[in-house]
């Protein structure tokens, strides 16, 4: 659910009836929830607080978190579930909620869709003989940190080296450097004063160029610019590199094919074309999934896979991470496996600037197209056309992705070749098409 607080169905009155939903599917234990930097956070919590009270259910309230930090304490403190609000990568005036099952992991579709058939119809939900608690747990925050200082990474030492991050103004502004600290690192932070209306302002993981020379200028070895609720990231280098997810799995692959023989790889198909060349060479599959790290997730959890992610940053470990994206955990991994590599003290700095060097995107274009409504790919006829139009121009030479946004009323419009000109001619015909079929704003 994402949208514009205070407009349906971001409003008080809807999300406090969804906390009776889901108090009714749960019928017993408690709920976590926290919320990002956005000034609607507190009063949405309210909301589904009360509606999960009325239900008879406790509600421990975290207040601003990260979503990797929330989806870990759900599933280290045997809660029944965990609430999210937060509309990620979003402008301050959206929000959004994500619902997790008792694992920390997203909910699956189906318990999503039974959910949503409860909040749209009449049904009443009488208040439980007895009314949830509601508590703040603030200090949870803490068993986080320990877990990722004692239990993920208990050898890791960043031995003083500096070290970036851009929290967004975002979930991570409060818990980033205290982490970053707790593992022997000069935290050199960048966007963590959130007033409730700044996260991801020209800041994050959609601007990680300010990052980039942030860390170039502080001359920091590594850093990661985070989204609005941190379970994303875009890494940087001390020469100002920007690695994006293509990047930062290709550089994780080749390192785990060496130290624990890694085959295989999940990602979408949004990820570039080189990176499956990349990987190719060295005799690691790449296995796209629809858009979406949900669908990573399932295909990883399919056949027991440890590497996966998007180009936008989310990345999954694996079994040993649940699955779970987060952007600092993303961070500390690319630094245990430099650290576990021999670069340590001085030399650390050095490695970073060699983790992915030889990688190079294909010359990519994304276009986001506003649209006037949502229908199946096939029924666009003129689009169809142009697709077949645009395959035959790259001729084996590139690729096109074509779809609806499942957030936004959006038409993206993808293409990537050998070099750029191919790539504007195949999205010209495709936009072309588009237009003819009268679905473009």
């Amino acid at each position: 659910m994402r949208g514009r607080a205070g407009e349906e169905p971001l409003t008080a009155t809807t999300l406090e009836r969804l906390g009776q939903v889901l108090a009714a599917q749960l019928c017993t234990g408690s709920v976590l929830i926290g919320h990002d930097g956005r000034e609607s956070g507190e009063t949405l919590v309210a909301a589904l607080a009360a509606g999960l009270s009325h239900g008879g259910i406790h509600v421990d309230i975290l207040g601003l978190a990260t979503t990797p930090c929330i989806a870990y304490l759900t599933m280290a403190g045997e809660y029944a579930a965990g609430i999210v609000v937060s509309a990620s990568h979003n402008p301050a005036p959206d929000n959004g909620v994500k619902l997790l099952g008792a694992t920390g992991a997203k909910l699956d579709s189906a318990t999503e869709q039974t959910l949503e058939g409860h909040l749209q119809n009449d049904m009443d939900f009488p208040p439980a003989e007895t009314p949830g608690e509601q508590r703040r747990v603030k200090g949870l925050v803490g068993d986080y940190i320990a877990w990722l200082r004692n239990d993920a990474f208990p050898e890791l030492d960043f031995g003083g080296a500096k070290v970036a991050l851009d929290c967004a103004h975002g979930a991570a502004s409060q818990i980033g450097s205290r982490i970053l600290k707790a593992f022997g690192a000069e935290a050199v932070i960048l966007h963590d004063k959130p007033d409730g209306r700044n996260i991801n302002d020209q800041a994050g993981a959609l601007y990680p160029e300010k990052l980039a020379g942030f860390a170039q200028e502080h001359q920091c070895a590594l850093g990661i610019s985070l989204d609005g609720d941190a379970d994303r990231g875009i890494l940087v280098d001390g020469d100002g590199r920007v690695l994006d997810g293509d990047a930062i799995l290709a550089g994780m692959a080749l390192a785990l094919a060496e130290q624990k023989g890694l085959k295989t790889v999940v990602a979408t198909v949004m990820s570039n074309l080189a990176l499956e060349q990349t990987l190719q060479a060295v005799g690691i599959h790449l296995l796209r999934t629809p858009v979406g790290d949900r669908h990573v997730a399932a295909a990883m959890k399919k056949q027991d896979y440890s590497l996966g992610g998007e180009k936008s940053g989310h990345i999954l470990f694996g079994k040993e991470h649940g699955y779970r994206g987060d952007g600092i955990y993303t961070l500390l991994r690319i630094a245990d496996t430099l650290w576990r590599s021999g670069a340590r003290g001085p030399a650390f700095a050095a490695a970073a600037k060699k983790f992915a060097a030889d990688y190079e995107d294909l010359p990519q274009e994304l276009r986001n197209l506003p649209a006037t409504k949502r229908v199946p790919l096939e029924e666009l006829l003129c689009l169809q056309e142009a697709l077949q139009s645009a395959d035959a121009l790259l001729a084996g030479q590139g690729r096109t992705v074509v779809r609806f946004s499942g957030t936004e009323l959006k038409l993206r419009l993808m293409v990537e070749a050998v070099d750029q000109d191919l790539v504007t001619k195949a999205l010209d015909i495709l936009e072309i098409g588009a237009q003819q079929d009268g679905v473009l704003a």
